[in-house]
């Protein structure tokens, strides 16, 4: 008998919901339409009540196109790729209930819904329910147009992903605290797989803390520190754990794999899944730095014949990035903001946007107990070094160039030959042109 979730959420058509939205909410009575609402653009496009406190409706989307190149001979991954096409709406209904909305077109999945929320507002904070970013890690909850580089750190498939459930966020002492706590199916977006044995929810909850963000030394204001942790009983069917470094994404590699259905047999029993992370970031100037350490946990892990045990996995990362033109990276509401050029483009009178430089180093560990060396499908150790040049154009257009090594503790199959003959790598060169437009 399959298991009860605990939250559940219709994907349904996003046109006909979309355009259903914006009926109900801004009638077209073309006698009042002047005094009703008006239009315009900030952080994106956005149609508001003329009423304070009214409604709003906010139309955004993300569209990034890659050119993926690798040194590596033994792999034929060279490519164009539509990395994100994506249409969002957000919104308020009145000051005190708020919505959002994400749908993805790239990709042949069948769910695409990225996000759909309701939010109800008691001043500084609010109840959030439906399908959303589960709370944890400063990079997964700053959005990708504040990511610096072509991928996020290895670290990041440690960590949850969206999920639907309910939670309670908000700020204490003028955003010098921002938290963030709720409960989650565990299992991950609408349509993933639960299993029939557990229906535990998953706690999860987020803190940042500024302790300088009133001091009057602008070397001081910038600094945040931070943490989050995950636990949940899980079913066996939820293990499942796929490590990518940045030219792995978006394609069928990994660099570890940790799934139900190991090589050392079916897993028929767990006990917890359970993560914790720690982070740093000081914003001061045109630099930002950042920092985080991740930890997963699958306790009690047995498959046939085998005592249980655990299986340890832990990654951390150190970034920088220096804006070469002079913008000031921030960070507000416990997030890095994306970055807003001094001058957009524009060559006739001599501006061409922002120019910033961005540098990783990153370490991802896995544990050696789950990995099967006949397999070549997952290391022990891997360590990632990127350089990323940034040109914002504008707000919302910018160009990407990222290199990244990764460097790898085991060989990894990436093809199988047609004489039955197998090619490997211990390493990884990537070089990473996106064009992305984020509105």
């Amino acid at each position: 008998m399959p298991s009860k979730r605990l939250f559940s959420v219709e994907a349904g058509t996003i046109w006909k919901f979309s355009l259903l939205l914006i009926l109900l909410l801004f009638p077209l009575q073309e006698v009042f339409a002047e005094r009703i609402f008006f239009a315009g653009y900030k952080g994106g496009f956005y149609i508001r009540s003329e009423e304070e406190g009214g409604m709003e409706l906010r139309l955004g989307g993300a569209f990034q196109t890659d050119y993926r190149y690798y040194t590596e001979e033994e792999r034929a991954d060279n490519r164009f790729d539509i990395r994100r096409a994506r249409l969002r709406f957000r919104g308020q209904l009145t000051k005190y209930f708020r919505f959002g909305m994400e749908y993805e077109f790239q990709g042949n999945e069948t769910d695409n819904l990225v996000d759909a929320y309701g939010e109800a507002v008691f001043g500084p904070s609010a109840l959030r329910f439906g399908q959303f970013k589960e709370p944890f890690s400063l990079e997964w909850q700053s959005v990708d147009k504040a990511q610096y580089f072509a991928e996020r750190s290895m670290g990041y498939f440690l960590g949850p992903k969206r999920d639907i459930g309910i939670m309670f966020h908000g700020s204490l002492f003028q955003d010098g605290i921002m938290y963030s706590a709720g409960l989650f199916n565990g299992d991950g977006d609408d349509g993933s797989a639960s299993g029939p044995e557990e229906d535990s929810p998953e706690a999860a909850a987020r803190i940042t803390f500024s302790p300088f963000k009133r001091a009057l030394s602008p070397w001081l204001n910038g600094i945040q520190f931070g943490a989050s942790a995950t636990y949940a009983k899980i079913d066996p069917l939820n293990v499942d754990l796929r490590v990518k470094s940045t030219g792995m994404v978006g394609t069928d590699r990994s660099l570890y794999v940790l799934t139900h259905n190991t090589k050392f047999g079916v897993i028929q029993d767990v006990g917890s899944r359970q993560r914790i992370g720690i982070e740093a970031a000081w914003a001061v100037g045109p630099v930002i730095f950042q920092g985080e350490y991740f930890t997963l946990t699958y306790t009690d892990l047995e498959t046939a014949g085998d005592n249980p045990a655990d299986a340890d996995l832990a990654s951390w990362y150190a970034s920088a990035m220096w804006c070469i033109t002079g913008e000031k990276p921030i960070l507000s509401k416990g997030i890095v903001k994306p970055i807003y050029p001094n001058n957009f483009f524009n060559p006739q009178e001599g501006t061409w946007g922002a120019l910033c430089l961005a540098a990783r180093v990153e370490h991802f560990s896995g544990d050696e107990n789950w990995i099967n060396p006949a397999s070549y499908v997952s290391v022990e150790e891997a360590d990632a070094y990127s350089l990323a040049l940034n040109w914002v154009i504008y707000p919302m257009a910018r160009i990407v160039l990222d290199y990244t090594h990764t460097s790898l503790s085991d060989p990894i199959r990436v093809r199988v030959l047609p004489d039955g003959s197998a090619d490997y790598i211990e390493a990884e060169n990537v070089v990473t042109c996106r064009f992305s437009i984020d509105f």
